[in-house]
């Protein structure tokens, strides 16, 4: 598998979308095809050389270097190997990605990981609203792999998550984890009103010592307190987070206090705190 190396040439008038380019579909192609290759700019079609400087590469990887705010989709569908962007990204970043790895040294923008099935992404900065959650009009979001956002998170972070590990290292918005089904969510800041609004089941952790539970969920009586002792499950899960480093790191030494619900919804979900 030959890997390639893309450097922007200038910021495109508009948006454009990068579905399609991925390290499996580029593998067997020579320099000529790459160049070649089409994708969306607005309505029109442009081929890749009208929009980046294209070399070879690390073996299996695509590097994308340069301004990427406008270039959709990057890793859509991805499904083994490895993208590697240097610099900021626009929307629906690893979007629906099955396999491999995605890693972005600036900030996502709306709806990254979006129905992620699998493989990692890892974004050094923010991502925008509906980071890790459903498609507009879909019913299920994350569906598994893991996500690791070490800046802040928009509003709707995990909404409809259904399975995976997704971690915050900054704060998020409102409605973190809405209408979630199941899996893993950590934040190690501050997040806004309805955390785990419509809950049914998943787990949602505040690693922020000394963190309270967020507005407009304790005070709706949509959770309560749980007493029960949970040692064994709590020690996975503490092991499981802390690898990911920063203010997970010390997660198995420290205790915690949980909250099940949303009461409003199927009400196994739970909002733990860390204490």
């Amino acid at each position: 598998m030959s890997g390639w190396h893309f450097r922007v040439r200038q910021t495109p008038a508009l948006r454009v979308d990068l579905r399609g380019i991925t390290p499996a579909a580029l593998a067997e192609l020579s320099a000529d095809q790459v160049e070649q290759l089409s994708v969306g700019h607005g309505n029109e079609m442009l081929a890749l050389a009208e929009l980046f400087d294209v070399a070879p590469g690390e073996e299996g990887v695509l590097r994308f270097e340069g301004s990427l705010e406008r270039f959709d989709r990057i890793g859509w569908q991805m499904d083994g190997g490895s993208i590697r962007v240097e610099g900021h990204v626009g929307h629906y970043a690893g979007g629906c990605m099955r396999g491999g790895e995605l890693s972005i040294e600036g900030h996502a923008g709306l709806l990254a990981a979006c129905e992620m099935a699998g493989g990692s992404i890892d974004v050094k900065g923010d991502v925008g609203d509906f980071a890790a959650s459903t498609l507009p009009g879909s019913m299920d979001g994350m569906r598994g792999g893991t996500l690791i956002v070490h800046g802040n998170a928009g509003e709707r972070f995990g909404d409809r998550m259904r399975r995976g590990t997704a971690l915050v290292h900054g704060g998020a918005g409102a409605f973190l984890g809405s209408r979630m089904v199941a899996g893993t969510i950590g934040v190690g800041g501050s997040v806004g009103a309805h955390a785990g609004f419509g809950m049914r089941r998943g787990s949602i952790v505040f690693v922020e010592a000394g963190a309270a539970l967020p507005e407009g969920v304790g005070s709706a009586l949509t959770f309560v307190p749980n007493r029960a002792a949970t040692p064994v499950f709590w020690a996975l899960l503490a092991r499981d987070l802390a690898r990911h480093g920063g203010l997970f790191s010390d997660l198995p030494a420290r205790r915690i206090e949980r909250h099940l619900g949303d009461l409003s919804a199927d009400g196994k979900g739970e909002l733990i705190t860390c204490l």
